[in-house]
């Protein structure tokens, strides 16, 4: 698949391929665009998404049409069926009760005891496929089938920093608190977003994350 590169701002470029739904192949294919751009050296930055990926370049050295045949180039040129990135991250995560005030509804939903939405849950290899909407927020790739679920009617004023949630197909991890209407069915204890750290964020996009039950 090729994707369309657009402008995007007075010093950007969006790379955007045309998908119906999540595609396992599509991702992977941004996430290695994404490393090639960033070991180029001519982006201020790279920031990828599910299905797209946006590069910042400085106006001042280089042209939207030269950064575009220069992404055209790789596209041309590099494989870019698997990521060249990620980092294998544990997350520990207790589920259910206090920590997940929503796995009730998850296991009424899915006709499942909690014990097997937490197997479940926790069995699959996760993608960090992007990062947002607040610092340290991980969106992953897509739950099993049997936990998807759509958000809550009405959104919490206050969901606790490492709550681990479900929305409609996706699973994902706040990284600080904030209000959210994402189904909560667990927490970590680690600490996801810290701004106080030399590398204040615990995952990043291209990561993989595996969840292991307390």
């Amino acid at each position: 698949m090729t994707p369309e590169i657009k402008v995007y701002g007075d010093h950007a470029l969006l790379v955007e391929w045309k998908t119906d739904g999540f595609s396992e192949t599509v991702n992977d294919a941004v996430h290695a665009l994404c490393a090639y751009l960033r070991e180029s050296g001519k982006y201020i930055e790279v920031v990828p998404g599910y299905d797209s990926l946006v590069c910042v370049f400085d106006l001042g050295l280089q042209s939207f049409e030269a950064s575009k045949q220069h992404v055209e180039g790789v596209l041309a040129r590099e494989n870019l069926t698997a990521s060249k990135t990620g980092t294998l991250i544990e997350i520990p995560v207790n589920y259910g009760g206090t920590y997940g005030p929503d796995m009730e509804t998850i296991c009424a939903a899915a006709k499942l005891s909690a014990d097997k939405v937490i197997t479940l849950h926790s069995q699959v290899e996760y993608r960090v496929c992007m990062m947002g909407f607040i610092p340290g927020f991980t969106f992953l790739s897509p739950a099993p089938k049997a936990l998807h679920h759509p958000r809550l009617a009405t959104p919490r004023a206050k969901v606790p920093a490492g709550s681990i949630g479900i929305a409609n197909w996706q699973t994902g991890i706040y990284g600080l608190e904030s209000p959210g209407g994402w189904q909560i069915i667990g927490q970590t204890p680690l600490s996801i977003f810290d701004a106080g750290r030399d590398a204040p964020f615990l995952l990043n996009a291209g990561d993989r994350v595996r969840f292991i039950p307390q």
